[in-house]
């Protein structure tokens, strides 16, 4: 008995033996870390944000410098409202004033560009069959052939003139807001019909049979510029006067607008 109580006593002792060493053993032991687990999705590169792309650089429009006159046309309206252009010939004396009398078209034939009583008179035309725009198809400006050389008194005498076309081929109108440039085609005598009256020249073929009278002269002292054509939807000045020597007959100058600038 002393033997299998003995056996028992070592049996559990051993037992204790075991147990105290394995708790020893968990109590010093340092605890492992679970490696992770790689993740079978792969984390999207983030995309560089898109660079920002530059507003278009606008450039400003061209403003065109508006059109200035070189005639002082405040004042001289100031002055006289009746004033709306001014007829200039380079090389020439012809520099005058263009005036115009609502309602009244002979008022020029005795008054000058102020005014005032003048036998000169003034450069006009008639506001019966021209507006003052010289947009019309064929515009006339009257002046006195004076003795002394003033108004249209030398018109005949420089247009006579060998070369003369070519000399004095360019006549300017200025305008408050424009000048117009033209080019002399003809230098006639010529009867004493009203122009405009008997030719409407706002019917093409009014206008047609106007030129047609013109080329038709044959008289000495009629030039023609043979480089410059005139057609439908051109628009003529013709300045006229009385032919020298014969106060019933008239001389005319016409050109062709051929430029404008605004």
């Amino acid at each position: 008995m002393k033997k299998r109580g003995l056996a028992i006593l070592i049996a559990v002792l051993g037992v204790l033996c075991v147990v105290c060493g394995a708790l020893l053993l968990q109590g010093n032991s340092t605890p492992v870390t679970a490696e992770p687990t790689p993740s079978s999705t792969v984390e999207a590169t983030p995309s560089p944000a898109p660079a920002e792309t530059p507003e278009p650089v606008r450039s400003q429009p061209e403003t065109e410098e508006p059109y200035v006159s070189p005639i002082d046309f405040a004042s001289l309206q100031a002055q006289n409202p009746d004033i709306y252009g001014w007829l200039r010939i380079p090389g020439t004396e012809f520099d005058f004033p263009l005036v115009q009398r609502q309602g009244d078209d002979s008022f020029y034939l005795t008054h000058d560009s102020d005014g005032n009583e003048s036998s000169a008179g003034a450069i006009f035309t008639e506001s019966a069959y021209n507006s003052t725009t010289m947009e019309d198809p064929v515009t006339v400006a009257y002046g006195h052939q004076m003795h002394a050389g003033t108004m249209f008194g030398k018109l005949q005498e420089t247009y006579s003139q060998e070369n003369a076309l070519e000399d004095y081929g360019e006549v300017i109108v200025y305008l408050p807001e424009k000048e117009l440039h033209y080019q002399v085609f003809a230098a006639v005598p010529y009867d004493n019909r009203h122009i405009l009256y008997n030719y409407d020249c706002t019917d093409s073929r009014r206008f047609n049979a106007f030129l047609n009278s013109i080329y038709e002269v044959r008289e000495i002292g009629a030039q023609f510029a043979s480089d410059v054509t005139v057609s439908t939807g051109d628009k003529v000045l013709v300045l006229s006067t009385c032919l020298a020597g014969n106060s019933q007959r008239r001389y005319l100058v016409l050109a062709v607008c051929q430029a404008e600038i605004e």
